[in-house]
């Protein structure tokens, strides 16, 4: 929860930043010029980082799921063992007739 109040905090003051600067910027890159807003210069950038951190955590993401869909199928089947052996248990424990002393 920690995470997600930090994230809406920094983004809130990326968004706050770029609004502030409107100006046209020119971006220049090897060969490639182009003229845009500075908005747009700060949030893409952002906007890519966010997308490729969501990209870079899909694979623990899976890795976690399936470890827990892992771990659930544990638990269902010692559950199902459990009930089993109480079962057994309850039987024999049944079974046994009482020793009555004379």
């Amino acid at each position: 929860m920690a995470y997600l109040f930090l994230s809406l905090i920094l983004a809130l003051l990326t968004a706050a930043f770029a609004l502030q600067n409107t100006e046209t910027v020119t971006v220049r890159l090897l060969l490639w010029e182009y003229q845009t807003s500075l908005v747009l210069v700060i949030l893409a950038p952002a906007g890519i980082g966010i997308v490729l951190t969501f990209v870079a955590s899909l694979g623990r993401r899976f890795r976690r799921s399936r470890t827990i869909r892992s771990l659930e199928e544990t638990v269902e089947s010692q559950g199902i063992r459990i009930r089993e052996l109480e079962a057994r248990l309850d039987r024999s424990s049944e079974n046994r007739e009482p020793s009555s002393s004379t």
